[in-house]
């Protein structure tokens, strides 16, 4: 078990040397700038983002230069005479035959050989030079295979910087994976130009940058110490932040899904996580509740243990599959039992029933046994059409101090086209959970409503947050039934927060409100709904909008989406954020396959926030000695 990823807490480093680390670009125009062209950038144009700010960057690639002309051209000249530390050459592209003589080379023998002399001279200097493997092409057949014409050259690199002990990023194998898997129309997105198939937009500058940085993390050990793959965290949050990882890999043919966690109190709280497996092939198709369990605070967990008796599938007499999912287990203190509610879903022929019923479903979890009760569901007025498919599947509950619980559900009547949200309010005996009543519906005539509510309290007011297809809305309560009507998230300076069709929850602190979420507009538009990477930031309660300059990464993206995620509240100094990498991205190629271009591997993850003390005032000052006469 990987024990921890990341800590995103670090202060700053310090500069490694008295001068700045100075890295000098050799390439074509897949790496070259391009001032004439602002529709254009190659990936050297987007690498600083990737790099501490202590390192100078001096690209000095040329569009058209293979590597015998950027040797005869003189540019390899100008590139020893900047005296860097580092060297990275990318060529490949122009070496290939149709090119003309004074360019082509043989990837067997000449292309090698310049690749050899690049070595030997950069060395002369005292340079280090790291190899980086021809970027694919984005040319495909008609049935959707992308062509790789460029295999040859870069294999010939990888054989180079083997024979002469170079390190070598293999961008070639990165940017295939993530071309192949994201097909034609999708990688329109990285061109100038639609029918450019080899040269980059500035968005595909920066993902290409992305998997060079990436590389140069692993082949050049050196190198890892100057790269900032992630934004440094703003100064003076709340709280320390680390990354750990429950458990990874997976098959590529199911996968997890939905890891939430529940804390039983204790001097060291027992917390027990649930998770599901995912259906690659299909769309929604879980199989039996699983659950892990950590009694020191994740130093260890136990195996994921399925339950199929108590948390699995059920066949009704028609055939008809019935499972619980998107379940959540919370600390109920009233009753003392780790209590889990979910919903159910419906499969014929693994498959999703359409316009189904649905119920909310919920199970307790004993200590002693480590067993879960079986599943049931919570009876619903029969008299309101509304409830006919409704459940409190992802959604965040809150506790009253009596017991009650306040429960937010969405639903809607059969045939009915929107989803809309209300709370319930319902008592929980330790064993059956009780409807007693429920709220106004908070209602949206957009997509397909509003749904998978969060529900919270902070300082007397009840914060409720909503999905929708189009963005993420919240509204407010003092008696957390009725609300305000919804609003749309945004930011303290205005903008929209860009998140949509996916889930958000609150992290709930006595000093202050959090909410963690997905959004655009963060370089990810490779993931599903651009589901990752996992942000958290402050709110504002009385703007009701996220201050900006809060905002942090909480899990970071590796290509898989991150949207479906649970927060626990460990004890009053720590809070959990959990989630699971779901393996499933956009068409053609719907399964992220083992292998992929950014390392994503269905890692469980726990984002753990410990809260900081109150800063202590300042103490007073010291009254002057007393003066006798």
């Amino acid at each position: 078990m990987l024990r921890l990823l990341l800590t995103l807490a670090l202060p700053l480093l310090p500069a490694l040397a008295a001068d700045p680390l100075h890295i000098t670009l050799a390439g074509d125009s897949t790496v070259a700038q391009h001032p004439t062209d602002k529709t254009q950038a190659g990936w050297g144009v987007a690498l600083p983002h990737f790099l501490k700010p202590t390192v100078k960057v001096t690209n000095l690639a040329k569009g058209g230069a293979s590597t015998r002309s950027f040797r005869t051209a003189g540019y390899w000249e100008k590139v020893l005479a900047t005296r860097p530390d580092y060297i990275l050459i990318q060529f490949g592209h122009n070496d290939q035959p149709g090119k003309g003589p004074d360019r082509e080379t043989d990837p067997a023998t000449t292309y090698r050989t310049e690749l050899r002399r690049f070595i030997d001279e950069a060395r002369a200097i005292g340079a280090t030079p790291i190899l980086v493997t021809s970027v694919a092409r984005r040319t495909f057949e008609k049935n959707g295979t992308l062509t790789d014409t460029l295999k040859p050259y870069a294999e010939a690199t990888l054989a180079v910087g083997k024979e002469k002990t170079v390190p070598v990023v293999d961008l070639h194998r990165t940017s295939y994976l993530l071309f192949s898997q994201r097909g034609e129309k999708f990688c329109q997105l990285y061109a100038p130009d639609p029918k450019d198939k080899t040269h980059f937009s500035h968005e595909g500058a920066h993902i290409m940058a992305r998997l060079v940085a990436e590389g140069l993390n692993t082949a050049g050990p050196a190198l890892a110490p100057h790269l900032q793959l992630l934004p440094n965290p703003p100064p003076n949050l709340p709280f320390d932040l680390t990354l750990h990882t429950v458990t990874k890999g997976y098959d590529g043919k199911t996968c997890w899904v939905h890891p939430r966690a529940g804390a039983i109190p204790g001097p060291t709280p027992t917390v027990v996580m649930t998770a599901q497996k995912l259906l690659l092939t299909g769309s929604d198709v879980f199989y039996e509740l699983n659950d892990t369990r950590t009694s020191d605070l994740g130093k260890t967990w136990t195996p994921l243990t399925p339950h199929p008796d108590t948390l699995g599938r059920r066949t009704e007499p028609d055939g008809t599959i019935v499972a619980a999912c998107d379940f959540t287990p919370k600390w109920h203190a009233a009753s003392g039992k780790l209590l889990g509610v979910g919903h159910t879903v419906l499969y014929q022929n693994d498959k999703v029933v359409p316009d189904r019923p649905r119920s909310t479903s919920y199970s307790t979890y004993d200590p002693a046994t480590r067993q879960w009760t079986p599943w049931t569901t919570l009876q619903m007025p029969a008299d309101q059409p509304n409830f006919f498919n409704s459940g409190a599947g992802c959604s965040q509950r809150f506790d009253l101090e009596n017991g009650d619980i306040l429960l937010p559900i969405y639903c809607k009547a059969k045939a009915a086209p929107y989803y809309s949200v209300t709370v319930l309010r319902c008592r929980f005996d330790g064993t059956t959970l009780t409807y007693l009543e429920h709220g106004p519906s908070l209602t949206l005539e957009s997509g397909r409503g509003v749904y998978e509510p969060s529900l919270t309290r902070f300082k007397d007011t009840y914060y409720l947050t909503l999905r929708n297809d189009t963005a993420a809305y919240l509204a407010t309560s003092t008696d957390g039934l009725n609300y305000t009507p919804i609003k749309p998230w945004t930011f303290d300076d205005g903008t929209e927060l860009g998140s949509y069709n996916t889930q958000a929850h609150w992290v709930t602190h006595h000093s202050s409100l959090w909410l963690a979420y997905t959004r655009r507009g963060a370089h990810n538009d490779h993931v599903v709904r651009h589901r990752a990477p996992l942000f958290i930031a402050q709110v504002d309660p009385k703007t009701l909008s996220l201050i900006k300059k809060t905002e942090t990464i909480l899990v970071p993206e590796r290509g898989a989406r991150l949207g479906n995620f649970a927060v626990t509240e460990v004890s009053e100094n720590e809070t959990w954020v959990t989630v699971a990498e779901w393996m499933q991205t956009h068409a053609p190629h719907i399964i992220i396959p083992p292998e992929n271009a950014f390392g994503a591997d269905n890692s469980i993850y726990t984002a753990r926030l410990r809260w900081k003390p109150p800063p202590q005032p300042p103490p007073p000052p010291t009254p002057p000695p007393h003066k006798t006469s």
